[in-house]
Order: structure tokens, then sequence, then C-alpha cells
């Protein structure tokens, strides 16, 4: 006859042998559902539209040159920093690898920015900058480009610009003599993207709804331009 403590192992033993199969099919779920999560995961981000391209940002100015001055104060280096940090973040979401000619409050020369391209081998440069004239009237956007190749580039670029209401004057794509995108090797374009001597134009281009609604359109604009 066997005894109390017998049963007792033998049930012991049971619910080890239990617990173990319950832990080896846990695991082999908890397996399967890591598989399928990073299954969708690789899926998302091959369907990203700007996956393996390159852009190189350049907020134009910075450091001891501080830009166009606006009348209530306003710094084009800050504004064009402040923009190019947005776009930025839109790119990446879209899968760019995205590159700054300078992170900071910094003095970069325009021979260093135009190597920057080439060195990172960038599928398109985008210069952004605020305009400024000598009178407070004149407002607007410009899209500038030098080379004919980038022409094309600098038209899709603006039309995706003025799909979106920006609430200004569309001053349209014109050639530039600007040393970023005319000693440049690799696709560039630059963007002026409102007058800070304006000052309806300089209010509103530090607001988070126009950054919000230029960083999408310049993200979309270089979806059009590398698909």
């Amino acid at each position: 006859m066997k005894t109390t403590t017998t049963y007792l192992a033998i049930a012991i033993v049971g619910i080890i042998v239990s617990l173990s199969l319950f832990h080896i099919q846990t695991e082999g779920a908890k397996q399967e559902k890591q598989s399928v999560v990073q299954a969708l995961s690789s899926s998302e981000e091959a369907n990203l539209p700007l996956k393996g391209k390159t852009i190189v940002l350049d907020p134009g100015h910075g450091g001891k040159d501080v830009g166009s001055i606006g009348g209530a104060g306003t710094y084009e280096k800050d504004v064009t920093l402040l923009t190019a940090r947005n776009v930025e973040r839109k790119l990446k979401e879209q899968g760019a690898r995205v590159v700054m000619t300078r992170e900071a409050d910094t003095t970069i020369s325009l021979k260093e920015r135009t190597a920057i391209a080439q060195t990172e081998q960038a599928d398109l440069f985008i210069s952004i900058h605020f305009d400024a004239f000598e009178t407070g009237d004149v407002y607007g956007m410009t899209t500038y480009y030098n080379k004919p190749q980038d022409r094309g580039i600098a038209e899709t670029l603006h039309d995706q610009l003025f799909k979106t209401d920006m609430d200004t004057k569309d001053r349209g794509v014109q050639f530039g003599d600007y040393h970023v995108i005319r000693e440049n090797a690799k696709p560039a374009v630059l963007l002026e993207l409102g007058y800070i001597s304006n000052r309806t134009e300089e209010a509103r281009m530090k607001t988070e709804s126009f950054q919000a609604r230029i960083s999408k359109a310049i993200a979309s604009g270089v979806i059009e331009v590398l698909r």
C-alpha cells in the first residue's frame, strides 16, 4: 500500500510537469507574438517612402552670421534652425536619413555646407532661409535652383508648399546664384520661406501652426521629388 507521502510526491511531480509545460507553451506564444510584431514592423519600415534616402538640411546662417533681422528683433539664424529641426523630424518619420549642416547656433562656412552634401552622398540638399527687403510691405515665398537639372526639383517642392494654404504670396521658382546650390555636386535647392522684414510674416514664422504646416509641406515635396 502506498503511503500518504508517496501520493503527495506523485502529486508534486505532476504539478511541476504541468507548470513546465505551461511555461514552454507561454514562452512559445510570446516568441510567436514577437516574431509577428517584428515582421509587421519590418514591413511598415520597408514601405516608408523615404527609406534609404539621405537628405541634407542646411539651416541658413548661424553663429556670428545672424542673417537678416526682423523689426521685432528676430534673427534669421534662429528661425532657420527651428524650421530645419521640424523638417528633420517629419522626414525621419518617412524613413529618411537626415543630416544637418549645423545642429546648434554655430558658424559653418558655405564651403563646409556643400562639402557635407558630397561626403554624406545626399540624395537632396535643402537650404532653408527667410528673406528680407528694405521695406516691410514685401512678403511671400520663393524657391531657388541653380543648375538646369535642379529646376524640376525646385518646381515640385514649390508646388507642394502651396498645396497647403500658406496664406502668403507665391513668388515662384527662380534661378539663384547662391554658393550652396551653385557649388553643390548634389541636387540642391534653396527655400526662402517668408520675409522676416514683413511684420506679419516675422510674427507667424515662429508659431507652432506655421512650423507644422511648412515642415509637413516640405516633407511632402521631398517625397514627390524622390519617389
